[in-house]
This record gives structure tokens, sequence and C-alpha cells, in this order.
């Protein structure tokens, strides 16, 4: 018998052993060590226990009296006013997971004042800038952009917004490094311009300011582009682009008694891919043409008098202008804008049709013709229409011709009867509490009916749990299920150090990555003047890099937000940079 008891003790024993070995596994984050800063808490137990029957905090900070502790919060928040050392436990119960201690020792450190001077402008596309942080001995070093980096000094080569964490506290200052490229600053040919023609001088550059002076004297334009004004003369710009230096060009530009013929190339245009297009130039008594092209990107060079008869062939992106001396006395000049159409393509493919259903195709390229065929014909009204859709209302082979502008796209397929509803929901998925989801399922019907008696062909869901349809039509009833479920992840406020709004469709807008747990929402951007230019109370509604509806120049830009944390109630109001580049 005690051989026995014994047996069952070692087993015991045994199996303890292995518990507190699994629990060595989780872990408690923090976000800051800073003295008098907000730190966030969490830990990796909530990633196997998200709905845990308890959970208790102790921050080991008993001088904060009734706020060293937090009860059923899985990421609560404690700010630590003293530096030192502190021991943080967390208690959590969870019918699956059991009973969970963990402890983890934080030093909490005064933040280093510390001035890394004013921001830095080096010129060209690429180079390398030190930048050197105070050199604290056995200190821990991490850089907001590169985790490689471990110690006080960090080689930059890109444009960016840069700080560093000593001892897991952000140093008081940031430094801003930026690599402008060499301008091509080129005002172009001397002109002697007819009477009433329009001409605007362009010297824009990246990171440049600008000084414009006519026969000597300053005007008060200080934009990159200058309206040329009769009767005109020479015309300087000087500009100084930060990091490159100062660079300044001349151009003369007159204007004659002779009136201007009316000159007009036509409007921008889109062509198609490897289009072969021919721009002529009409003018009434023109003696001699002279054409110019330049790339679309401002630091494009300029090729000079790339034809001189009155029509050129394009095959490329680009500017293209031309001036046009009338009858040997003065020149008309316009600009044509060509740019190239990507290789988006129809793609119709051969498809199923139940019964009683209707099949729409999109051909939409924009507003051109549309000629549609079907064999045999449908109904009259369904042949040879103009519209950029087409409704199918039985099999057979259908084919579509859009001729948009110069392009011309073309495609055909066949549709099939099917008796089979192919319903299908998304796979299963975890998403972050507050995350927006929508549910689109797949299917021969437009609309279904979901678990709580709703229809549509979306829903959007916000609680974990199964989410059900039920779709039918004359291929039959079917019905799909799948589960969702919404953890609690970590949800600080999160804010990109930098944004590129130059309409791609990436990283056009700045706003918090993922707004979660936050109410009373406020965003101001500042800039370097101390203005107000942009003002938010939508966490989902950002800044585009517009002020006034203009864009503004690259450079970093002051923001503060303040929100209320859901959770638990708190205030928080922080501020940083954001560096805005094109």
């Amino acid at each position: 018998m005690r051989r026995f008891l014994f047996f069952i003790l070692v087993m015991f024993c045994s199996l303890a052993v292995q518990k507190t070995t699994a629990q060595m596994n989780y872990v408690i984050q923090h976000s800051t060590t800073c003295a008098g800063t907000a730190v966030t808490f969490n830990a990796t137990v909530f990633e196997t226990a998200p709905f845990p029957d308890s959970v208790f905090w102790n921050f080991g900070d008993a001088a904060s009296g009734l706020l060293n502790t937090a009860s059923g919060i899985q990421e609560p928040v404690h700010t630590y006013n003293t530096p030192g050392t502190y021991i943080v436990s967390l208690h959590v119960v969870d019918g699956g997971a059991g009973t969970i201690n963990l402890t983890d020792t934080l030093q909490i450190v005064t933040p280093v004042a510390y001035n890394f001077g004013p921001d830095v402008f080096l010129c060209g596309d690429t180079g390398t800038y030190i930048i050197r942080a105070p050199i604290i001995p056995n200190a821990t070093y991490a850089w907001n952009d590169d985790t490689t980096t471990l110690g006080p000094v960090l080689t930059v080569k890109k444009s960016g917004t840069y700080t560093v964490k000593i001892d897991g506290c952000e140093v008081t200052d940031t430094i801003g490094v930026f690599f402008t490229r060499k301008p091509q600053l080129d005002l172009g040919r001397n002109h002697i311009l007819c009477q009433g023609e329009q001409l605007t001088l362009d010297a824009s550059s990246e990171n440049a300011t600008y000084q414009w002076l006519l026969n000597g004297a300053v005007l008060p334009n200080t934009q990159s582009q200058l309206p040329v004004i009769a009767p005109g003369g020479q015309y300087i710009v000087q500009i100084n682009v930060a990091g490159c230096g100062n660079y300044s060009d001349t151009v003369n530009i007159t204007f004659s008694n002779t009136a201007a013929p009316p000159f007009y190339l036509g409007p921008d245009t889109l062509l198609c891919p490897k289009e072969i297009f021919h721009l002529t130039a009409h003018v009434p008594g023109a003696t001699r043409y002279a054409w110019s092209t330049k790339g679309l990107d401002v630091y494009d060079a300029v090729s000079y008098n790339i034809d001189t008869d009155s029509t050129i062939t394009i095959n490329n992106p680009g500017r293209y202008w031309a001036f046009v001396t009338v009858a040997n006395q003065c020149e008309v000049v316009d600009t044509m804008v060509v740019r190239y159409r990507g290789n988006k393509q129809l793609n119709f493919n051969d498809t199923s049709l139940c019964l009683g259903n209707t099949l729409v195709l999109d051909a939409d390229f924009g507003t051109g013709v549309y000629k549609w065929e079907s064999i045999p014909p449908q109904r009259d009204d369904q042949n040879n229409t103009n519209q950029s859709t087409y409704f199918i209302y039985k099999p057979g082979f259908y084919t579509v011709t859009a001729t948009v502008g110069h392009c011309v796209f073309k495609d055909s397929l066949h549709v099939y009867f099917n008796d089979t509803l192919q319903l299908k929901l998304p796979s299963d998925t975890t998403l972050c509490v507050g995350e927006p989801f929508t549910i689109h399922p797949s299917a021969n019907v437009p609309d279904y009916i979901w678990q709580d008696g709703s229809t549509g062909g979306y829903y959007n869901a916000t609680t974990s749990g199964q989410y059900r349809i039920t779709a039918q039509n004359g291929c039959g009833k079917d019905t799909a299920t799948m589960h969702i479920v919404f953890e609690n992840c970590p949800c600080a406020l999160l804010l990109p150090n930098a944004f590129t709004p130059n309409g791609d469709g990436m990283n056009d807008i700045f706003r918090p990555l993922h707004a979660c747990d936050m109410k009373d929402y406020s965003m101001i951007i500042f800039n370097r003047y101390g203005e107000a230019i942009f003002k938010s109370n939508d966490p989902l509604y950002g800044w585009d890099g517009k002020w006034k509806s203009s864009l503004l120049n690259m450079g970093s830009y002051v923001w503060q937000v303040k929100y209320t944390k859901i959770s638990t109630e708190q205030v928080v109001q922080k501020q940083g940079t954001v560096l805005l580049l094109r």
C-alpha cells in the first residue's frame, strides 16, 4: 500500500512540474519603462485564454494606493511616478488553461533628456548619415526603425524621423533625416511670344524655397511656378534646396505686337498600351515648329527640339509641347500630357446560371461605345446595347467589344445551366475586438437569409460566434456556416511615423492603425509654424496630406491625439511627429 501511495505522489509531483513549466512560456508585456508615462500591460496568456474567468494584476507600486491593482482587465494601464525596480504580478483563472501566475521585473527609469539637433537635409537620392545617442554605460538601446542596431549609433540611409529608447524609455527628442534629389532646374529657351499668348515658368523641386526676379526687380511670387505677363523681360529664379544649396536659372521672354492666332493641341490624352499616337500642331501662318518633351516626373530632364515638323509621333508617356513661329514674327505655345492606360483587360470566365436567375456582366472602362452580341440572340433590348453592363437570362455564347477613347477591348464567355447553388462562406477566422469585418459569401444567388433573419449580400460581424446563411433559388436550397472569434488584442494607440499621400492606394492616409478601445477621440495636425492644419474626431477619418485642398510639401508635421480608453475610462493624451513623403 505504501508503495502504491508513493507511486501516486510521484505522478502528482511530475504533473505539477509539467504545469509550472507550461506556465513559464507565458510572459507579461509592457509598452514602456518611462517614469511618469502611462504603461500599458498585456500578457501572452490571453492568446490561449481569451475569455478567462478572472484576471487580477498587481503593479508592485504600493505608493500608488488603490491604483496598485486592477481586476478583470486584460490590458490595464498604470503610471509609475518614481524610478526604481517594481515586481509586477498577474493571476489568471481560466476553465481551459487552469490557474496561471506570472511575474515580471520592471526597471522604471527617468526619460533621458537629449537633443539630437535640427532636422538634417542631405543632397542626393541616397546617402549615409550617422545619428548618435548619449552614451550610458550598460544601457540597452532600441531605435524606432532598426531592431538590429542595439548601440548608441545609428546609420541612416533613407528619409525618416528617428528616435531611440534607452533602457526601454524613449528619449525626449526626435530627428528628421531627409535625402533630397538634386534639382533639374531648367526654365527653358528664350522666346518672343505673340501678343496675348500665355506661358508659365516652372522651377519645381523637392524641399525648395523660391525667389523670382523680373529685370532685376524682386517679385512677390514665392511659388514654384510663375505666369509670364507682357511685356515680359529677363526672368531669374533663385531656389534654395535643403541639403543641396542654391541654384538659379535665367530666361528671356518678351512679347511682340503681332496678335496670337488660335493654337490648341487638344486635351490631355490617355492611350492604350503600346499605342503609337500622331500629334499635329495646327497654326495659321506657321513658319517654324520646335517640339520638346519632358517625362511626367518633376526630375525628368527636358529634351529640346525633338522634331521640327508640324506632326510628331508619340510612343511614350510624358509632356509634349510645341513653340510655333508665326510669320517669322513671334511664337505661340501649347502643351499636351500623354499617359498610357495600364494593362487592365476584360476577363470574363465561362460560368453557370441557375434556372430563373440573371447574370450581370460588367465591362466598364469608362465613357465609350459597348457592343454586345449573343448566340442565340436574347431579347431585342439586350442585343447591340451601348451600355457597359449586360444582363444574361439564359445559356449561350456572349461577346463584348468596348471602344474607349483610343482603346478597344474584347472578350467572350459561355454561360451554362447548373442546378447547384455553390454556396460558400469564408474560412473560420480570429480578429481583434473592435476590428471591422464584413462577411461576403459566394453563391449563385444575390441575396441570403442570415442567422438573425436579416437579408442581403453581405453581413457586418461584430461579436464572436457562429454565422450562418441560407440561400434558395432555382438551383435549390443550401446552408453554410463559419465561426468568428474576437479577441482582446493589444490596443495601445499606434500611429505610423510616415505616410505617402500620392494617390496610389497604399499608405495614403495618416490615422491610427487600429482604432479600438477609444471614445471621445480627437486629432490635430500642426505645421512647423504651429498652425492647426487638420482636425478629426473620428479615428477612421485621417489626414490626406492636404491643407485647404492643396498638397503640402514633404516634411515633418506634429500631431496631438486625445481620447478616452473605454475599458478603463482613462484619458490618454499623446504627441508625436509624422513624416509626409511624396
